[in-house]
């Protein structure tokens, strides 16, 4: 159509700008909200991160399938293009989530890590942000390894076009 402006958003591989944002938003926020009420809040569960860390290790062993069955590998049993380009998505989704959440987990290490030998919940936040930090960490990483399984080897970016590969 002529003189369309809009255009429909092409999903893109995530970028170190993409992941940037969420950790700088979300741990600013989440450093101001401790600075004015971490006083209030109960000491943090010692499981808080394990969810994290399996949904990682899910995308994991999922982006290990992914990749066989675009790559065609003789051993890797079919999948739908639309299972696919679902792991493609839920890959991007937690990679940004564990972004903001690493964002979260060092605003709360830098908030309690100065009063863990002073205060006891502040020393178990210190383990427990310790922990959530590598668990978001691990579902950045493997929400990466998920997105980039499921994009066929020989295709470009859109930004890519024209250009020599």
């Amino acid at each position: 159509m002529p003189g369309r402006i809009w255009r429909w958003p092409e999903m893109r591989r995530t970028g170190p700008l993409d992941l940037a944002v969420p950790f700088v938003v979300i741990g600013i926020t989440v450093y101001v909200l401790l600075r004015v009420s971490y006083s209030a809040l109960p000491p943090l569960q010692t499981f808080v991160p394990v969810p994290l860390a399996a949904l990682a290790v899910a995308e994991l062993v999922a982006a290990r399938r992914v990749r066989a069955a675009v790559r065609h590998d003789p051993d890797a049993r079919p999948m739908a293009a639309i299972v696919i380009a679902r792991c493609v998505a839920l890959g991007k989704a937690s990679s940004l989530v564990g972004a903001g959440v690493v964002g979260a987990a060092v605003a709360l290490l830098i908030r309690v890590a100065p009063e863990a030998d002073m205060v006891r919940s502040a020393g178990s936040d210190t383990r427990v942000a310790v922990f959530l930090l590598v668990a978001a960490l691990l579902l950045v990483a493997a929400g990466l390894l998920l997105e980039r399984a499921g994009i066929d080897p020989g295709s470009r970016e859109p930004d890519d076009r024209g250009k020599p590969a």
